[in-house]
């Protein structure tokens, strides 16, 4: 807490990355700075240890300082990590990248998950020579998808004419904007999955309606990429698209992203959009990422990260269901989410900050998107269903009693921002 006192007066929001701030998590109660971090765990400033289910909100998909990713980036330190030129590694990456993934004939790499996506709109509007686009989903802070939230100022107002949201497994929603502005949508972008899972066959209907009018289906595999299955969520569902971006996992923590896409929609606009990155070519982080992808294609990482998943998930959800807790744990094993509704008695999101307050007090950063990596073992995810029983219990008493919210620490968390 004392540092947390002067990280605001130096830092812009006080972190780097919002999601990262307390203020947003279980302020008053929650770990605010991390000391270290080794496979599964993390240690705070103050020496606590935790299970790590964040994983840095989704990058480490083997474990923290993972040995053979960590003595690969540490050879090519020797070696220098960044040239007035291009290197061969670049060439070794790129054709991982094109035999995993189903959309990938050429790529591009940069460093965050934003500018991959704000590359993917630029390169579908030079190609298709339109400007509007349906969006579905979190992609980042770039001007294109932040100016549908409530922390948009700053961004120019033509953004928001230009950019249309519908629905998850609303398939009516994307046609209501397609009617709305015919031939004139560049892109239909979203994460293939999220929160939810696909119904209906969602993903193909999707597809089949861009190729109908003539707009590139752009998947966001930021988060499912090299987690659902090597080759993301579009070979796990078997649709592949014309644009991907991926990042998180795919360096296991050293920052890189790539754009991936169809060779010819690639080649038609070479030579006319501007996407060029200094650190693009970053030998550390491209490094880590051939270390990292030749781990998953070698080992049965994605069936480990699928196995344990399901077992927390299952697991919590069985957890809330002996409680009159209103809530579920949603998603796909490589990614879950307690979801806690609002009741008579008590507010969802008061709930949730409880939960994640009383698992940090136990030792378990839990009730905040949870992934699983390599690195985690079924001992854990017992200690973690054993803690959350611990702590479904006493809040399911604190409402029977009527004292859920004295039991806080600090205030209810609140939401890094909101759709209009």
């Amino acid at each position: 807490m004392a540092l947390w006192k002067k990280a605001p007066q130096v830092i812009l929001n006080g972190v780097q990355t919002l999601s990262k701030s307390p203020l947003h998590i279980a302020f008053g109660a929650c770990p605010i700075f991390v000391e270290k971090a080794k496979g599964a765990y993390f240690w705070d400033c103050d020496g606590n240890r935790y299970i790590d289910y964040p994983l840095a909100l989704g990058p480490i998909v083997l474990g923290h300082a993972y040995p053979r990713v960590d003595r690969a980036v540490k050879k090519q330190m020797k070696n220098g990590s960044l040239f007035s030129l291009s290197s061969p590694k670049e060439i070794e990456l790129a054709e991982l990248l094109c035999a995993m993934i189903p959309s990938a004939q050429k790529v591009k790499f940069l460093k965050s998950g934003s500018e991959a996506m704000s590359a993917a709109v630029r390169i579908a509007r030079a190609y298709t020579q339109r400007e509007h686009v349906a969006v579905c989903g979190y992609h980042g802070w770039h001007d294109w998808t932040v100016c549908r939230t409530t922390r948009n100022v700053g961004v120019e107002t033509t953004s928001q004419s230009l950019i249309h949201e519908f629905s998850y497994n609303d398939i009516d929603s994307l046609l209501n904007i397609i009617e709305r502005f015919p031939d004139q949508i560049a892109a239909i972008i979203l994460e293939p999955v999220g929160m939810y899972a696909p119904k209906k066959q969602f993903l193909k209907k999707v597809a089949k309606v861009a190729k109908e009018h003539g707009a590139l289906l752009i998947f966001d595999e930021i988060i499912t990429g090299f987690r659902l299955s090597p080759g993301g969520a579009q070979e796990y569902f078997s649709v592949t698209p014309d644009i991907s971006a991926f990042g998180k996992a795919m360096g296991n923590g050293y920052p890189i992203s790539a754009l991936v896409g169809k060779k010819e929609i690639l080649d038609e606009v070479e030579d006319k959009v501007f996407i060029s990155s200094t650190y693009g070519g970053d030998l550390l982080a491209i490094t880590a990422a051939i270390e990292t992808l030749n781990i998953i294609s070698d080992e049965n990482v994605t069936g480990h990260l699928h196995k344990l998943g399901k077992e927390l998930q299952r697991g919590l959800g069985a957890l809330i269901n002996e409680t009159q807790i209103s809530g579920s744990c949603e998603g796909l094993p490589h990614k879950t989410f307690l979801v806690f509704n609002d009741t008579d008695q008590v507010s969802g999101k008061l709930i949730q900050t409880l939960f994640r307050q009383e698992s940090f007090a136990r030792g378990v950063f839990l009730g905040y998107g949870h992934f699983i990596s390599y690195s985690h073992t079924k001992k854990d995810i017992q200690f973690s269903l054993d803690m959350a029983s611990e702590v479904f219990k006493l809040i399911d008493k604190s409402i029977n009693n009527k004292t859920t919210a004295s039991l806080l620490k600090g205030p209810i968390a609140e939401e890094v921002f909101k759709r209009y």
